[in-house]
């Protein structure tokens, strides 16, 4: 096997791995907390001068 061979088979793997993880965490989060969201928040107001 050579060098390219390898690095493609361990970017496919690592890559597999956080597909899996990526989905175990949506299904975890199903219920999303809107009600936390808050628009008053600074960082969605415009600046104050």
């Amino acid at each position: 096997m050579n060098e390219q061979q390898a690095r493609d088979d361990e970017l496919a793997k690592v890559r597999s791995e956080a597909t899996s993880w990526l989905a175990k965490m949506a299904k975890a989060q199903q219920r999303p907390k809107v009600e936390q969201r808050k628009p008053e928040h600074d960082a969605m107001t415009p600046a104050k001068k």
